[in-house]
């Protein structure tokens, strides 16, 4: 059973630690280790906050991270449109942690300011497309990237997802203990 809160100041280590196995795997994140950038830094030491559209919400299994799935702004100046990565340990991968993830971001994406999500995955990661296709994302473009950890030129494909054509779908009903943190401690899947 995996429970779902918003980022705490105790889980940033854990989520460092965690993108950098994951980047260690050499496949599926285009870092080879944890790379911070303004938005990254902003919410590991701030936490979600509506204002500024980044919000990170975690999955634990007992008492561990399995993984995390954050929102950021895609675009600094106008904040409509809403970039999504998630990131999950190996043993923890296609067993719904990745979806509820995915299905709370998606679900609290409005009340950030949000119309469209977009997510970049490397093309060779199945498992994320699988994942966001199923979220109904779909191929919106691509471009190639050179990796350096992998020493490979990749596809990263960006994939769109238009908020208001999720209209109607069962998902309201988890945002707002997404936006009130006393609230979003313990849910469940």
């Amino acid at each position: 059973m995996f429970t779902y809160h918003l980022f705490l100041p105790r889980d940033r280590e854990q989520v460092t630690d965690l993108i950098n196995h994951v980047a260690a795997e050499g496949g599926f994140l285009q870092t080879g280790r944890f790379a911070p950038t303004p938005d990254w830094e902003k919410v590991l030491d701030e936490g979600a906050d509506r204002r500024s559209g980044r919000l990170l919400l975690v999955a634990r299994r007992r008492n561990s991270l399995a993984g995390f799935c954050r929102l950021f702004p895609e675009d600094k100046n106008e904040r409509v449109v809403g970039n999504v990565g998630i990131v999950l340990l190996p043993e923890y991968r296609q067993k719904t942690a990745g979806t509820r993830l995915v299905e709370r971001v998606i679900a609290a994406a409005p009340a950030y300011g949000y119309e469209t999500l977009t997510a970049d995955i490397l093309e060779d990661n199945f498992i994320s497309l699988r994942l966001f296709r199923r979220q109904g994302f779909a191929e919106h473009s691509r471009r190639k990237l050179y990796l350096p950890h992998r020493n490979s030129v990749v596809e990263e494909i960006k994939m769109q997802l238009l908020l208001s054509d999720r209209h109607g779908r069962d998902q309201c009903q988890i945002i707002q203990p997404l936006i009130d943190p006393s609230i979003a401690k313990t849910s469940e899947s």
